[in-house]
């Protein structure tokens, strides 16, 4: 006979299943167990109903498991890639776009391993803590392969940027770039486009290959994914241990933070040339690179910085949200990258003087503007349209580019401001608190060497201490 217990946790209803019956192996008596939870929110009257029924249900498949002789009890134990599948499913549920996308890549990876190793067809309770370890090594000693293409020759008319970029085999910006000879392009996506438009790939791109080495947080971030899809197998009751949890990474084969140049920044005569030359470009580009220079924004906090954020006031700026691109989604929103990003950043009066005209700008063609603030990006192209997270960095590349200045990225100019803070002597932890930094080591273990030299005021102090004790 079944019996059936329902709790409730944070999670919700949830009730746990047993069942008596006969192992298949062995003829003797064994205790079979089944989880149910409520994942369509049912009442509780209602979800007891459910569970009543999932218990005779169960009861009788344990009981024909042991006349057919099969091992098929509950629900199958799925194999990696089945697991897989279904886990993947829900985290796109949830927008969580970049850690699909890093999902989709560790799938990749480990089901090739498991291939190599007889494992992808067994279930998930098969693979073993060392399996999963052995892979991890194998990754921070090895290297891989990254395909990249140049267009060798202008593309036919044929080809419809606009199509691509609606049918997500590319971004608007990407297509942008392939006007140009001598483009890059990711090699799957040039290969797409080929086959879109009945193009022979060698005719019009040639494959560049670039050999790296995995980075350690590369790896620990693959680590995170397999820690998850193996916790949900735990949940099922297939496996009593996560063997991801028990797998160990060697810290000293990479370095876990990189280190900042001086050739990714701006120095303080750069940065000042850099916002003179900015000063002829059309106010709605001045603006989006100012806010990234004086402001230290990410790209996509950016461009989901809407007029609501800004206080002008109080001279502050609140960062609230993301605004990102991805060819699985398109164009997205989503909360900041750590719960500290989420942050407000004071404005300068500069900056703030260059916001009241920006502003002015918006009501040209908006006399109800003021009244909706919400309903406007601050970073918008010529029509007041909030603009691709990628047209970012073809508006900086143009002005660098137009002035023969060196190159420095989107978050280049984040890097700058940073770097021109601490160089200046500003504590580290207000500099870590605007930056958004999680923990102010992050900070250090990135721009320390743009923290002046305090070894004289170290040695100030101490002398002063011996002073005081010779008087």
């Amino acid at each position: 006979m079944a019996y059936f217990k329902i709790t409730q946790n944070t999670k919700g209803l949830q009730a746990k299943i047993q069942v008596s019956g006969k192992d298949i192996k062995t003829g003797k008596n064994k205790l079979f167990t089944k989880r149910v939870y409520n994942d369509d929110g049912l009442t509780e009257a209602k979800f007891r109903k459910y569970v009543e029924k999932c218990s005779i249900e169960f009861e009788e498949e344990v009981a024909r498991a042991y006349r057919e002789g099969t091992a098929a009890v509950t629900a199958r134990v799925l194999t990696f890639t089945e697991l897989m599948k279904e886990w993947k499913a829900h985290v796109l549920t949830d927008l969580s776009v970049n850690y699909y996308n890093r999902a989709v890549d560790t799938e990749n990876k480990f089901t090739a391993y498991l291939i190599e190793h007889k494992l992808a067809d067994k279930p998930i309770t098969a693979i073993t803590i060392r399996d999963v370890q052995v892979f991890f090594n194998g990754l921070l000693i090895g290297t891989y392969s990254s395909s990249k293409a140049m267009l060798i020759k202008e593309l036919p008319r044929c080809v419809n940027f606009s199509e691509l970029a609606r049918l997500r085999i590319m971004s608007g910006n990407m297509a942008y770039r392939l006007k140009k000879k001598n483009a890059l392009i990711q090699k799957d996506r040039a290969v797409m486009l080929c086959d879109k438009y009945g193009l022979r790939f060698t005719e019009y791109f040639r494959e560049l290959k670039d050999e790296k080495q995995y980075s350690y947080s590369s790896v620990k971030g693959y680590r995170k994914i397999l820690r998850a899809v193996f916790n949900e197998a735990l949940r099922y009751d297939w496996i009593t241990k996560n063997p991801v949890a028990f797998t160990k990474l060697n810290t000293n084969t990479n370095k876990q933070y990189i280190e900042i140049t001086e050739k990714e920044i701006f120095s303080m005569m750069e940065a000042k040339e850099f916002l003179t030359h900015i000063k002829d470009v059309p106010i709605n580009k001045r603006i989006a690179l100012e806010i990234m220079l004086l402001c230290g924004l990410r790209r996509a906090e950016l461009c989901g910085l809407r007029w609501s954020d800004i206080d002008l006031e109080n001279k502050l700026l609140y960062v609230r949200r993301n605004r990102m691109y991805s060819p699985t989604c398109g164009i997205y929103e989503k909360g900041p990258k750590t719960y500290t990003s989420k942050r407000t950043v004071p404005i300068i009066d500069s900056l703030t003087n260059d916001l009241k005209e920006y502003m002015d700008w918006f009501r040209e063609a908006d006399g109800e503007f003021d009244k909706k603030p919400d309903e406007y990006y601050v970073a918008v192209n010529d029509k007041r349209e909030p603009i691709h997270p990628g047209t970012l960095r073809e508006w900086l590349t143009k002005i660098e580019n137009s002035h023969g200045m060196k190159h420095v990225t989107c978050h280049g100019l984040r890097h700058t401001y940073c770097s021109l803070l601490l160089s200046q002597g500003v504590p580290i932890q207000t500099v870590s608190k605007y930056m958004g930094h999680c923990d102010s080591t992050i900070t250090l273990q990135v721009y320390s060497h743009f923290v002046p030299d305090t070894q004289g005021k170290f040695i100030t102090a101490l002398n002063n201490i011996v002073d005081d004790k010779n008087d």
